[in-house]
């Protein structure tokens, strides 16, 4: 994404897009802004997986099907816990969405 937060001067939000030089959203509030970027990102994220799963497509290793072999006796894949969310200081956890 080639957007950019802006905090305008009466403390609302602004997206800025390098891509068209222009704002694509003024005047919204923190949770505008949360629900816009989620929007986007469950749209990143599905056409990264659905470009996996028909270009990208990998066999899984011997090592992998017994991992996958210990999880369907466990009942349940492990989680991956408290992860760091790139640089930005934030984590997030599997029991959050």
């Amino acid at each position: 994404m080639a957007w950019r937060i802006d905090k305008q001067a009466d403390g609302r939000f602004a997206i800025y897009s390098s891509r068209i030089g222009d704002y694509i959203v003024i005047d919204a509030d923190e949770a505008e802004i949360e629900r816009i970027y989620a929007e986007k990102g469950v749209k990143v994220y599905l056409a990264s997986a659905r470009a996996q799963m028909t270009t990208r497509v990998t066999p899984v290793a011997a090592e992998g099907e017994e991992k996958i072999a210990a999880s369907r006796l466990r009942g349940s894949t492990p989680k991956e816990g408290k992860v760091p969310i790139g640089v930005t200081g934030f984590t997030m956890s599997d029991d959050e969405s």
